[in-house]
């Protein structure tokens, strides 16, 4: 199992021409924030994320959580005693119209092979008029992501969810389905046998957000026709004004969500005190 420690650094690493190995061109390129990488290693140890041997394929949107997540992974493979490999599959959900250059020049420097598989994703919601085009946009997504993970001999998808993501995704939840549920930092899918594993869940967006505009990562537009207006955009709203009068509301849904014990809920037929 992995965690991040500072101090362990393999043997060995590839080297390009004049002696400088690919690990320490993007280290000096993109020197990510030790904060940063003491978070993910804290997510990735407590839910058992990352084995010896496992195949991991990065999630890739073009967007900065996706982008700082291959950092993230691509720094802890080369710090790491725990041996795993990487790869990524990017999903252009507009069929094609992404601007994709930066985004594939930063994973070939961070010698992460990738994968881009077009899709009309948006042209399906248009077509069908979706009510939920946030909801059917990521099953999709989903299930294109875990078939390129099978064709690419991968056991493992890693995503770029966060602490706001988890957060809204319970109030969503909440407001819209009448439930108190969230996705697993770590869970498997029976279908295809893939484990998907959420290293950021512990960092908020805003530090996310400030460390990829400190590194100047290449940050690319989904061009999502609906990103504008959506129930997720009004959530993440309500959310900044709850946060302004309790500061702490994000962790304390997280520990909430950690910690839940059936007994103070109402899903039991009987309580006994």
């Amino acid at each position: 199992m992995i965690g991040y420690n500072p101090g362990k650094r393999p043997a060995q690493a590839k080297t390009l021409e004049g002696g400088l190995s690919l690990s320490s061109e993007f280290e000096v390129r993109y020197p990510i924030s030790q904060k940063m990488l003491r978070h993910a290693g804290e997510s990735i140890k407590k839910y058992a994320m990352i084995e010896s041997g496992d195949r991991i394929m990065i999630g890739l949107s073009g967007g900065k959580d996706s982008l700082l997540l291959s950092l993230v992974l691509a720094t802890l493979h080369r710090k790491s005693p725990v041996k795993f490999k990487l790869t990524a599959c990017l999903v252009d959900q507009s069929d094609g119209q992404m601007d994709l250059a930066g985004v594939t020049t930063y994973m070939a420097t961070l010698d992460i092979p990738l994968k881009i598989i077009n899709h009309p994703t948006y042209k399906i919601m248009e077509i069908r008029d979706e009510r939920s085009p946030c909801s059917l946009c990521a099953n999709l997504r989903r299930g294109i992501l875990a078939n390129a993970a099978l064709e690419s001999d991968c056991n493992v998808l890693a995503l770029g969810h966060h602490k706001d993501d988890a957060v809204e995704t319970v109030l969503l939840n909440l407001f819209y389905g009448g439930r108190f549920k969230c996705y697993h930092p770590h869970l498997f899918m029976s279908r295809s046998k893939i484990r998907v594993i959420r290293p950021l869940i512990y960092t908020e967006e805003q530090k996310i957000t400030i460390e990829a505009q400190r590194l100047g990562l290449p940050v690319t537009s989904s061009c999502c026709p609906y990103g504008d207006d959506s129930k997720r955009k009004m959530t993440k709203e309500i959310l900044a004004q709850i946060e302004a009068q309790i500061p702490e509301i994000k962790s304390n849904m997280i520990h909430a969500l950690e910690n839940a014990i059936l007994c103070e809920t109402w899903a039991e037929q009987e309580i006994k005190e």
